[in-house]
């Protein structure tokens, strides 16, 4: 294999980090290929994440899927764009993360509470979902499920979200509905409450955390704006033991 389409790194946390834009570098680079090179490279991509966490054990395997899901967020507000290089570059590592943490009998829950700031929430409403299906997550929110409702039955649905305030109680009935069976069926999953533009009281979020402390389920929610040093709650699966360091780091 030509050897401008292979890859090295010393961690998998190197590939989404987000200070450095990694997913962008990943996925401007296999843009750049021809046809051939691209699907060698997503190829080798794969192969290599895949066998490098099948080596990691559950403490740093869990660790890794908290720092990759996390980081890939806050990527999003880091000059990203969406292209089939992205696409295929998330594809080929944190959905090879997703696929060994199932493999292994774990779940990992995703929860944003965007209740607050300045983002643009029609480019988050847009690309968001993309980005985490991408990595292997299946995605639901309020915002998300009240356009749906909206264009299902409006004859002409407005582009403007502004236009889907009536279908938002119905929409967040439908995303708890909807994750507390992804929760039963131990489906990994994002839930994304992108609420700040909108006057309601934001969703409690109860249900879409409620499996944090449960065996073999993972939860990660953020709150905080997605600023490069900004923190996310981690809530790992009491009888797996984070490494010593990681243990350390989090007190």
């Amino acid at each position: 294999m030509n050897a401008d389409i292979t890859w090295d790194f010393p961690t998998p946390a190197f590939l989404w980090d987000a200070r450095s834009r990694s997913i962008v570098a990943g996925g401007d680079r296999l843009d750049a290929m021809s046809e051939d090179d691209f699907e060698a490279s997503r190829l080798d991509l794969a192969a290599r994440v895949h066998t490098m966490v099948q080596n990691l054990d559950d403490g740093w395997l869990v660790w890794t899927s908290f720092v990759m899901v996390d980081d890939i967020y806050k990527s999003f507000f880091q000059e990203f764009g969406w292209s089939r290089g992205i696409h295929a570059y998330l594809q080929a590592t944190a959905s090879t993360v997703i696929a060994e943490l199932q493999r292994r009998g774990f779940v990992l829950h995703y929860v944003v509470d965007a209740t607050e700031g300045g983002a643009n929430l029609q480019t988050m409403v847009d690309y968001l979902p993309e980005v985490f299906m991408a990595a292997g997550l299946a995605v639901v929110g309020p915002q998300l499920t009240a356009r749906q409702l909206m264009r299902q039955i409006e004859t002409e649905p407005s582009e403007d979200l502004t236009a889907i305030k009536p279908y938002l109680a119905e929409g967040h009935m439908i995303a708890d509905q909807v994750v507390v069976r992804w929760h039963q069926d131990r489906r990994s999953s994002a839930y994304l409450n992108l609420d700040f533009n909108d006057d309601s009281p934001a969703l409690s979020l109860d249900v879409a955390l409620s499996p944090g402390g449960q065996r073999a389920t993972i939860v990660v929610w953020r709150q905080e704006m997605p600023a490069l040093d900004s923190k996310a709650c981690f809530t790992p699966p009491p009888e797996v033991r984070l490494p010593p360091e990681i243990a350390e780091l989090l007190g």
